[in-house]
């Protein structure tokens, strides 16, 4: 039994890293900040993981005689693994919501952490505390989905909406899993006490969680997907005529939220879809029966709106937000 659990947490560290790979390639491909905060979300995660086997060695190295020092060190690198890998998808959902309140964007992490070391601090060593401390973990990740439903439910803007309901099978899925995440945190520290490895004042296991893993893969497969459909996408040369199915099928489904955000012109829309697709003024102008210094007045006002220097500029931050 141990050898398939020191096999599975391998697996786990191998998909966790080679996600974290992949989205980093996305990223440098697309700059889109999504892929680098999905990045960052998994890499976190594998440190995470790489503790069970740091708390096995310790534990098989030298058996009980593990120091209250150790005990802190481990308990406050669980709180910033942990902390660090949720407050990833914490600051990626802001970025998609394009949030920029500072507080909204900073109370969530400081509570968590200040939370997870209260639970540490004030109650004593149990299955209680270390039940509570691992929940700090998943009600994080429940205010992460309330956040999202609300902000989906108050969105007056229908390109928005649409934007965001096409994530609903993995926000379902998400929900599903995380409350799995939370029964088994309480199977394992309130009913049955499956801990495998005791430290005293936490519990650290290969078997701690199973629900976790399972829905970091799950977000894994759908980063690796996502990511996949961006490095397919040619985003520093943008064909010359026209562009592939899956690139025109993108632009369609997003430009109307971009559009709306830089509160651009329905005549402005139209311009920008056709220089998403890689054509110059003078096919522009022919394609829409314009002048072509009206066009030029529009790609103008079309940069001065998004705050692009350059065409390239305006195409790469379209991008970006896609």
């Amino acid at each position: 039994m141990e050898l398939v659990l020191f096999y599975y947490t391998l697996l786990m560290l191998l998909v966790s890293i080679l996600v974290a790979a992949v989205c980093l390639s996305a990223y440098l491909v697309s700059r889109k900040k999504t892929m680098l905060f999905l990045s960052v979300a998994f890499a976190f995660y594998f440190f995470d993981i790489s503790l069970v086997f740091q708390d096995e060695f310790i534990v098989r190295s030298c058996g009980d005689a593990l120091t209250s020092g150790y005990l802190v060190v481990r308990s406050l690198a669980s709180v910033v693994t942990g902390g660090g890998f949720v407050t990833a998808f914490w600051v990626l959902l802001c970025d998609y919501l394009n949030e920029t309140r500072r507080t909204v964007f900073v109370m969530p992490p400081a509570i968590f952490a200040i939370a997870s070391v209260a639970m540490l601090v004030m109650i004593p060593d149990g299955d209680l505390q270390r039940f509570w401390f691992w929940s700090i973990r998943q009600f994080y990740m429940y205010w992460i989905l309330l956040y999202a439903g609300y902000s989906f439910l108050r969105q007056q803007d229908e390109a928005e909406r649409a934007r965001m309901w096409r994530h609903r099978a993995l926000y379902a899925v998400t929900w599903a899993i995380g409350l799995l995440v939370l029964a088994e945190d309480c199977a394992t520290f309130l009913v049955m006490d499956l801990a495998s490895v005791n430290l005293d004042a936490l519990v650290f296991s290969a078997e701690h969680n199973y629900a976790e893993n399972l829905l970091m893969l799950v977000i894994g497969v759908a980063a690796v997907r996502n990511a996949v459909r961006m490095l397919s996408l040619r985003f520093e040369r943008p064909p010359a005529q026209g562009g592939s199915k899956q690139q025109e099928q993108q632009i369609i489904e997003n430009l109307n939220v971009f559009a709306t955000r830089h509160k651009l012109s329905q005549r402005e829309r139209e311009v920008l879809y056709l220089i998403l697709l890689g054509k110059d003024n003078q096919n522009i102008a022919s394609e829409m029966s314009l002048a072509l210094f009206t066009v030029k007045v529009h790609v103008h006002n079309i940069l001065k709106k998004t705050g692009d220097a350059s065409r390239q500029e305006l195409i790469q931050g379209f991008w970006k937000m896609s």
